[in-house]
């Protein structure tokens, strides 16, 4: 479904994701360590990241990955479920997942986010996108396969992301528009290791 899922997501608008990468790249020192979790395809923010950084990219999905390494040959991408892969303590400047975490079980979530903690290094960034249904299932027609969808609501995520220690510098709610399902709404935060 890559092919599909590229033509389903040039076609959504309203997506912040530029303005959030950028924002997030101008904290960073220069030529960064960024980690993205769910990279897919390597879409601009992921171009830009790895224009202005060294890129690791993680996805589960293989086919995407192959697409992701023609479009940025210069970053390293890893095939794996991000709520198994491991990486060594304090590897990372940054951490981001984009529209990526509303795939991930309830429970693995928080179990995800420490993880993450402990991959950034001491002033390191988490930039995510978090869904805000409070729902957990699976849709069984979601652009011609089933998808799983799952996600806490803005309270659960705000509050969890505080249990972890990480500073919350940013948090806001955007809608935008996802070709033929209408309006979608998604939290973005962008939180400091202190």
């Amino acid at each position: 479904m890559a092919e599909r899922f590229a033509t389903w997501r040039a076609g959504g608008t309203g997506s912040p994701e530029l303005e959030w990468v950028e924002d997030l790249l101008s904290l960073l020192p220069a030529r960064p360590d960024i980690l993205e979790l769910g990279c897919g395809g390597a879409a601009e923010p992921t171009l830009r990241m790895a224009s202005r950084g060294r890129l690791t990219g993680v996805d589960i999905s293989e086919e995407q990955l192959r697409r992701a390494r023609e479009r940025c040959p210069g970053a390293t991408f890893v095939h794996a479920d991000m709520t198994t892969v491991q990486f060594d303590p304090a590897s990372f400047d940054a951490v981001v997942s984009l529209y990526a975490f509303n795939h991930i079980p309830r429970a693995d979530l928080p179990k995800l986010i420490k993880c993450i903690v402990g991959w950034l290094r001491p002033d390191g960034y988490l930039l995510a996108t978090f869904g805000m249904s409070g729902a957990e299932g699976i849709e069984d027609n979601w652009l011609g396969v089933p998808m799983f969808f799952a996600s806490y609501s803005s309270a659960e995520n705000t509050a969890f992301l505080a249990e972890t220690g990480l500073g919350v510098a940013r948090d806001e709610v955007s809608v935008i528009v996802e070709p033929g399902t209408g309006e979608a709404r998604f939290q973005w935060i962008l939180a400091r290791k202190p």
